[in-house]
């Protein structure tokens, strides 16, 4: 049985406003499947508890992956499987574990794979069945990860089984794009942002998959709407340019969702124009900053003129930008006015707004009496919770600015007229998710405010 959690009731969750597939455990199954039987269970969607699901199964291995937010809520299912069967193999991944795996280890959990998942997980299930050693790669409870003694990043992939999920595919979606798919071309990221984790993940590498591959993958992806999930899609003009043509020379008509930087958008207006030809719909992009000093602290390598090149041309081809910003502690209440002047002034419609988190293993370094939320309290290490001491206001009040820029974004009368041009069951799909999104953090001002 492999599991995707539910997160946490901490957690202010964006999965009011996407759920997608659990690509990597379809991975992970598609490794298996021929000698095991397997299911998959996604508790995002699904209604009754876990124990519901292990005791219909009865399954021999139990395996659960997650993020940092998920540690709490993975421990609790891997006790609930222990629980009602105590022979129960139960095993946990994900990226958080593959760099931290002592912040989740627990009786109830007898192994944990620490790297390369899609050619150890097998290993494992084979020597869980007598057929192999132990493979390297894995740790067994209480065992301490020993870098030096682990094998080389491998980005071999098997290609997702995803008849695995057929009775959630309807049900997945990103924002406004409804039903949509997962594909990922490429692991890890070539550049180096102080804030992020992404290259962590796969020890300072990046690694492309073979582009005809790729194109047979997405060729038997039934779903029309394509979430690229690479850390950044939009790398090389020339890979670009080759994923352009191969869409056209195959005939593979897809809408498609991508990560991309701002200094490539800026740099690239013909291949923007060309991919929204082949249907390219939305490009996320970590503006993070409208402040050049800022930009430079992040070693984001770009600068606000890039940002507002880059938003300059996807509004001029139609592509819509989801933008990511960093909340710094450092702001005051003229920073979040000018911050949502530049938004608005750009065209921005849709903006994740993240307080400066951070996470172990990134470039940030904060002493611990400037954390307001404990490092074991994973499922509020969200990229939403505040876990920095804002310099130059309280607590309650940061909160009250971030929830009131996102309003002044959300509600601005020219981006509510251009909603109007989605379908009418996505508009109320949304307006449901973001009332549960401002609810949630509603909840934790008035929390910060009865603890001040």
């Amino acid at each position: 049985m492999l599991v995707r959690p539910r997160p946490s009731p901490d957690t202010i969750g964006l999965q009011h406003l996407m759920v997608v597939e659990p690509l990597e455990l379809e991975i992970l199954a598609a490794s298996i499947r021929k000698d095991h039987e397997v299911q998959i269970i996604d508790m995002i969607l699904e209604k009754d508890d876990i124990s519901h699901f292990i005791q219909a199964f009865r399954p021999d291995v139990f395996c659960i992956t997650g993020y940092i937010t998920h540690i709490t809520v993975m421990k609790q299912y891997c006790m609930a499987a222990k629980e009602i069967n105590e022979s129960i193999v139960t095993v946990a991944g994900g990226v958080h574990i593959e760099k931290f795996p002592e912040d989740i280890n627990h009786p109830s959990i007898d192994y944990r794979v620490v790297r390369n998942a899609s050619i150890t997980f097998p290993q494992l299930i084979d020597f869980l069945s007598g057929n192999a050693d132990f493979p390297p790669g894995v740790l067994r409870r209480d065992e301490l990860m020993d870098e030096g003694r682990l094998p080389d990043y491998d980005f071999s992939c098997f290609m997702p089984d995803r008849s695995l999920t057929e009775k959630y595919r309807h049900r997945y979606f990103y924002v406004f794009h409804n039903k949509v798919a997962l594909i990922k071309t490429s692991f890890g990221c070539p550049f180096h942002c102080r804030f992020c984790f992404c290259r962590k993940i796969t020890g300072d590498r990046y690694f492309a998959r073979p582009l005809e591959e790729v194109m047979e993958e997405l060729s038997a992806i039934r779903e029309k709407e394509i979430y690229i999930v690479d850390d950044d899609f939009l790398v090389s003009d020339a890979r670009t340019r080759e994923f352009i043509g191969l869409l056209k020379s195959r005939g593979i008509k897809k809408r498609f969702l991508v990560y991309g930087r701002a200094d490539f958008i800026a740099a690239n207006p013909d291949l923007i124009r060309d991919f929204k030809e082949m249907g390219l719909r939305t490009v996320i992009v970590g503006l993070e900053s409208f402040e050049d000093s800022e930009l430079s602290g992040f070693n984001k390598q770009t600068t606000l003129n890039i940002n507002k090149q880059a938003m300059a041309v996807l509004n001029r081809y139609g592509v819509d930008c989801y933008a990511a910003v960093i909340i710094s502690p450092s702001w005051d209440r003229q920073d979040f006015r000018k911050a949502g002047d530049v938004m608005l002034s750009l065209g921005i419609r849709f903006v994740n707004l993240q307080p400066l988190t951070p996470l172990k293993g990134t470039g940030l370094h904060v002493k611990e009496e400037d954390l307001v939320i404990s490092r074991s309290d994973y499922a509020r290490w969200d990229l939403a919770h505040v876990t920095i001491r804002p310099e130059k206001m309280s607590l309650e009040d940061f909160y009250r600015n971030i929830l009131n820029l996102y309003l002044r974004i959300i509600f601005h009368p020219r981006n509510l007229v251009r909603l109007l041009g989605y379908p009418l069951r996505m508009q109320f799909k949304m307006a449901a998710g973001m009332r549960l999104v401002m609810k949630q953090y509603k909840s934790r001002i008035m929390e910060v405010a009865d603890h001040a």
